[in-house]
């Protein structure tokens, strides 16, 4: 139950799936509110300090998932789905893997710009592999602003999509992704 397999989903894949979910809405909903914040408020330090850390954390689990996919089977479509609907779900996951990869490598650069690497809440540094010149940090920001809005539309699409697939195409496109499949005996 914990690897995937070709009929469907691991509890890894699936939990991956859900905590980068709620992650990347909750920092979503961190960074709208964090905007907006004025220097004596609370959260003004702690807010930022939790989005770098949670960033991170989202950095290192995403590429966990690469890695988890490229040793585990890719499950079949889903019995019934069109090609095209399939290769829509596959487009779509590849578009979500790009902005979730260029939203988390600009706030690293934002965060790295003065020499000093991201703090994983105040325990680890992580190391400065790059750094932009001061210039470039508002072109990140910018950056991160637009991907922040496209990952969490999207992200919105993909799952009315799913659950379009459960409630009108009755299928078990959602459920795959709630309930990990069963192991596969070979004989």
């Amino acid at each position: 139950m914990l690897k995937d397999n070709r009929s469907g989903f691991g509890l890894i894949s699936i939990a991956i799936h859900w905590v980068s979910a709620i992650a990347i809405f909750f920092m979503f909903g961190l960074g709208f509110y964090m905007v907006d914040l004025g220097y004596y408020d609370p959260w003004y330090h702690k807010g930022p300090a939790l989005h770098v850390s949670i960033g991170l954390l989202l950095l290192l689990l995403t590429l966990v998932r690469l890695g988890w996919r490229l040793i585990n089977p890719k499950p079949k479509p889903v019995p019934g789905v069109g090609k095209w609907q399939h290769w829509a779900a596959e487009a779509m996951k590849i578009v979500l893997y790009a902005l979730l990869l260029t939203l988390l490598i600009s706030g690293y650069l934002i965060n790295s710009a003065e020499g000093k690497g991201p703090m994983l809440f105040d325990w680890v540094s992580f190391p400065v592999f790059i750094q932009i010149d001061p210039a470039q940090v508002d072109l990140a920001g910018f950056i991160h602003r637009i991907f922040g809005w496209l990952i969490v539309i999207l992200a919105g699409v993909h799952g009315l999509a799913a659950v379009a697939h459960h409630f009108i195409f009755r299928d078990r496109t959602l459920v795959r992704m709630l309930k990990p499949v069963k192991p596969e005996h070979t004989q």
